[in-house]
This record gives C-alpha cells, sequence and structure tokens, in this order.
C-alpha cells in the first residue's frame, strides 16, 4: 500500500534507529559479530556488482543504489531483531488480519461490484441486463469481488497468504485458540478465496507439498488431512478455472479477445486487439511443440499473465548463458533493457511490463546472480529439511520463499528478503547454541 512516493512500509526502516544503539553497545563491549557479517556481505554484494559495472562500462543506478541500502538496512534490522519477530508471529499475524479486516470493511461499506476474469472472486447468481450487455458470452466465466487498498492487485495478497494459512491451520488443529481467533482465521481464509488468484492457489498447493513431503514426521495426522484437503480444493480450482489455466500457457493472443473488459484493459496500447489476435503465438524460446501440447492440455490460450511470465524465463534462459556469473544486485532491469533490444518479443507490450521484478524472485535471483543462485536456494533446501528448526517456523517463513519465487514482486514487496535474513539468523542462531 503506497501514497504517492510513501509506502507504508518504509516504517520498518524506524528500528534503524534502536539498532544504531544496540551496534554501539555491541562496540562498546567488544562484540564485533555484527560487523563481520555486515562487512562480508558488503563485500561480496559490492565486489560482485562492481564487476559488472566495470565490464559494462555503465555507473551505478539510483535504482540498483536504494536496492543496496534497503538491503543492508533490512539486513540490520533482522540481525538484531529476529528473535524477537520469531517469538511473536502470532501476534504479528493476527495485527495484520485486523488491519486486512478493517480494509476489507471499509470498501465493502462503499462497495461497487468488482466484475473480474481470474481465479478469484465468487460466480455472479444475479445477472443484470447491462452485466449480460457489457460482458456477452463471457458472463459465465465473470467472478464478483471488490477492491481494498492493502494490495492493488490480489496476486499480492497471494503471495503472502499461503504462509498465514500453513501456520493458522497448524495452530488451529494443534493449539487450543479461542473462539475469537478461529473464526477470524476462517473469515480471512474465505475472503483470500473471493480475492483469489493464481498465485495464491498455486503457491498454497507447492508449499503444503514441499513442506509436508520433507517434514512428514512433524505433522500429526490431522494437520496432514487438513492440509490435503486444502491442496485438492486448491489444485481442483486450477484445473477447473479456465482464468487460472490460461496462467500456464506459452501460447499468448487470444483468450478474451471478443469481452469489452479486454479491449478496455487494452486501451492505451500501441497496438490494437484485433491486431494482438493476429499474432497469437508461442512467445519466447519455448519449444513450440511443447506449448502447443501445454495448450491442449489446458484447453485455452494464454493470456497477457502468461506472456509476461514465459517472456521473463526467456529472459533468465539467456541470461544464464551469456553471463552465468549474474548481473549484479538489483540490476534485473538492465538485463530486461539489454535483452529486449536484442531481440524484442513481438508482442511489444511484453518489452516493457515487469521489467524489474522479473514477474518472479527465481528469474530476478538467476538473472541477477547467476550460477550463485544455487547456493541461495540450496539454503532454503537445508532450512527446509533441518529438524532443529521448528514446524511453526518453517510454516511461516518457507511458503514466502516458494510461492514468490514462483510469482513475486521483487525483493522488497511481501517481505522477501526480510524473510530471507530471518530464516538466515535463525538458522545461524541454532548453531550457535549448540
Amino acid at each position: 500500500m503506497k501514497y504517492e512516493y510513501f509506502q507504508l512500509r518504509f516504517f520498518i526502516l524506524l528500528l534503524l534507529i534502536p539498532c544504531a544503539f544496540k551496534f554501539y553497545f555491541d562496540v562498546k563491549t567488544k562484540n564485533y559479530n555484527f560487523l563481520i557479517q555486515f562487512l562480508l556481505l558488503f563485500i561480496i554484494i559490492l565486489t560482485h556488482i562492481s564487476l559488472n559495472l566495470y565490464y559494462e562500462k555503465v555507473e551505478l543506478t539510483n535504482y540498483s543504489l536504494f536496492g543496496i541500502f534497503f538491503l543492508f538496512s533490512i539486513f540490520t534490522i533482522c540481525y538484531y531483531y529476529f528473535d524477537y519477530i520469531n517469538i511473536n508471529i502470532d501476534f504479528i499475524i493476527k495485527f495484520f488480519i485486523i488491519i486486512f479486516f478493517s480494509s476489507c470493511l471499509y470498501n465493502i461499506y462503499d462497495y461497487h461490484p468488482e466484475i473480474q476474469f481470474s481465479c478469484g472472486g465468487i460466480p455472479p447468481f444475479f445477472m443484470s441486463n447491462a452485466m449480460l450487455e457489457e460482458y456477452g458470452h463471457r458472463i459465465d466465466e465473470a467472478r464478483l469481488s471488490f477492491n481494498e487498498f492493502i494490495f492493488s492487485e490480489n496476486s499480492h495478497l497471494g503471495m503472502i497468504a499461503p504462509s498465514i494459512f500453513a501456520y493458522s491451520i497448524y495452530k488451529m488443529i494443534n493449539q487450543k485458540l479461542s473462539i475469537f481467533e478461529n473464526f477470524f482465521i476462517i473469515i480471512f481464509i474465505i475472503i483470500c478465496f473471493i480475492k483469489g488468484s493464481t498465485t495464491l492457489y498455486f503457491g498454497t498447493v507447492m508449499s503444503l507439498l514441499l513442506i509436508t513431503f520433507f517434514n512428514f514426521k512433524d505433522i500429526n495426522r490431522k494437520t496432514l488431512i487438513s492440509f490435503f484437503l486444502l491442496i485438492v480444493f486448491c489444485f481442483t480450482v486450477l484445473l477447473s478455472n479456465r482464468e487460472c489455466r490460461s496462467r500456464f500457457v506459452p501460447i499468448y493472443g487470444s483468450t478474451g479477445m471478443n469481452s469489452a473488459i479486454g479491449e478496455r484493459y487494452y486501451e492505451d496500447f500501441s497496438y490494437t486487439w484485433s491486431e494482438d489476435i493476429k499474432k497469437n503465438a508461442v512467445v519466447g524460446g519455448i519449444n513450440k511443440d511443447l506449448a502447443y501440447k501445454i495448450k491442449e492440455l489446458m484447453n485455452t490460450d494464454g493470456n497477457l499473465s502468461s506472456g509476461v511470465y514465459y517472456h521473463a524465463l526467456t529472459i533468465a534462459q539467456k541470461s544464464i548463458i551469456e553471463k552465468p556469473f549474474g548481473w549484479g544486485f538489483n540490476r534485473y532491469d538492465q538485463a530486461f533493457s539489454y535483452f529486449n533490444k536484442i531481440q524484442p518479443s513481438d508482442k511489444h507490450r511484453l518489452n516493457s511490463l515487469n521489467s524489474k521484478d522479473g514477474t518472479n524472485n527465481l528469474v530476478k535471483i538467476v538473472v541477477e546472480f547467476g550460477i550463485f543462485s544455487i547456493v541461495f536456494y540450496s539454503f532454503f533446501f537445508l532450512f527446509l529439511i533441518n529438524s532443529k528448526i521448528s514446524i511453526e517456523l518453517k510454516l511461516f517463513y518457507l511458503p514466502f520463499i516458494i510461492t514468490q519465487s514462483l510469482r513475486g514482486a521483487g525483493y522488497f514487496n511481501s517481505g522477501f528478503l526480510l524473510i530471507v535474513f530471518m530464516m538466515l539468523f535463525t538458522y545461524i542462531n541454532i548453531y550457535k547454541k549448540i
């Protein structure tokens, strides 16, 4: 949520003030652990990015510079507060749900029906003549939902909801929560599905599958059954909803071509909607035979979302070949611009959308760190299988990483980098105590 240049997430930077006092106390007592770790990360990041800048003969952009500042700010905050945050996860979730409910209630009070063609929402059981006239033959695919001011897109809610689902369901089954707490958790889950997205459903499925597979012995029978039912529900929605299925198809250009909403969505394009129909083709470097098999399997064409996604995958594929050691932290936008100039997509819109976040953090990390991204994800696998880390922490932290690696909005949105450092210091702390 943001207002012009101000964003509420910037409030976390206020914690740098007490961190400064904590650092002063550490130095005074000759505790240099933070300083050593900070300088180690600083040297790695700056050396990597400086080598890229030197060989490319370019200067560091303000965007990359601000990214580095936020990186080390979040690193500092997590170092001094990771333990405090870990023991207050319940409170953090409750506080978030209260704020989220407040946003929903405010917007429901001033409710205007929002027709959308996506995984989320509920079918419009009562269809007015105006709705029938506007959406025509696609009315069966239309869904009613509502806006709220915290998340500008439903997929942004979907990036964090799987973590709250997994953690809260586990708590509901294994601890005696109050009726009030259970009620609000259930309502939150229902609202999330009303505002659902492919990100939410697919992220929930993959998160629960991975965590339960590698931690099967640490999860009791009731919880496993609950997770299984949630996986089945999400998977069923993904397969039964055409809009969900279209997100996986790398053939972009014909879904919903005749809909009025589609024409409005593309009214700012430099080419017309009808021209885009003629350009219906495989996006990126995806094998055409494979692409058409996916289309046949999903029984639908792709759309703008799938086009952007596969275009980003193509950039990652080209980048790992041409720059196997990566472009440097927060420089995905430079890679995006470079490869689009060399070989632009004939889908003109794809040459400008998601130029900084890569549509998912896996692509962004691979492009920016190249083969070093293996080290990055190896750490998360070690966190996943480590028996010394509680299942509660795994259920809360890992879905953030899994979901946003599939569909993310960069390092600084939806808490990705915060979670990365929280997991890192939690992992280090476990072995300090041994």
